[in-house]
């Protein structure tokens, strides 16, 4: 498996973003995390986030048998750690941060998230599979919605742990590049932009290197943290063994088939 990571400072006075991949008996974990602007300690939040998933994917039997259990599991964890380190501070204070995990077992991609950290899967050179959001417009003082949003899931900062959104499983392939970063990579780059390079530069960590650079140079002066992990899967890679046909394609190998048994029937 091919595996790349990026990780810049932009031109914020520290990073606050925290991402890494973790593998273990044939299965794979990405994580990312993002500590929010505006909340002391978001960099703390984030590394809490990312030491919890490093460590109960190392204590979880593999296979995981639950995956959205897994995940809840380790957003309530990080969720309740964080408000901990909050509540020791003095005075108190709420960090806070995004979460987006990716687990690659069995030829399978199980994903969850919360906030605007992104999931991406890019297949056969397009973008396959993309996170929504958890995210509204902001708004000024006459109610015009800008470019700012707001986070409406986090981890940290609140007395109840969230919910992440966790999607159905998706049946990787030979060749699928996944992808997990935080905005300030995905906010300052046209998504064709990702397809492109990650579908078409090689080895990935130029790739990924690549689009870091782009990012930082369109934010100009004003850049934020960006950070991103990457993967493309190949043969053999966390269970994937062979290039599963689309629920498409299956269908026209099924007519297909019936088609030609109608034949074999007429000429008997």
């Amino acid at each position: 498996m091919e595996k790349a990571r990026i990780s810049l400072q932009g031109d914020r006075p520290n990073n606050q973003d925290r991402c890494g991949i973790f593998y273990k008996e044939g299965s794979c974990l990405m994580v990312l995390a993002d500590g929010l602007g505006g909340h002391p300690k978001g960099e703390v939040a984030a590394q809490i986030v990312l030491n919890v998933c490093e460590q109960l994917f190392a204590r979880t039997p593999l296979p995981i048998t639950a995956p959205r259990l897994f995940f809840h599991h380790c957003v309530a964890r990080a969720h309740e750690f964080i408000n901990q380190y909050g509540q020791s501070q003095r005075p108190a204070i709420a960090p806070r941060s995004t979460v987006v995990m990716a687990l690659l077992q069995e030829g399978q991609c199980h994903w969850s998230y919360a906030g605007d950290s992104r999931f991406y899967l890019f297949r056969d050179g397009q973008l396959y599979l993309q996170s929504t959001d958890h995210s509204v417009p902001q708004r000024d003082s006459n109610g015009i919605p800008t470019s700012n949003r707001a986070l409406t899931r986090c981890v940290g900062g609140v007395r109840s742990a969230p919910m992440p959104a966790t999607e159905p499983p998706v049946q990787l392939r030979p060749d699928d590049v996944l992808l997990l970063c935080s905005d300030g990579l995905w906010g300052q780059l046209p998504q064709q932009q990702l397809v492109d390079t990650l579908c078409n530069v090689f080895p990935l960590s130029k790739a990924l290197a690549m689009l870091g650079e782009a990012a930082e140079r369109n934010a100009a002066s004003s850049s934020d943290n960006i950070s991103a992990v990457s993967v493309r899967v190949g043969y053999g890679d966390c269970g994937v063994h062979s290039i599963v046909p689309s629920q498409d394609e299956e269908n026209d190998l099924l007519s297909a088939i019936d088609h030609l048994n109608e034949l074999i029937e007429q000429n008997l």
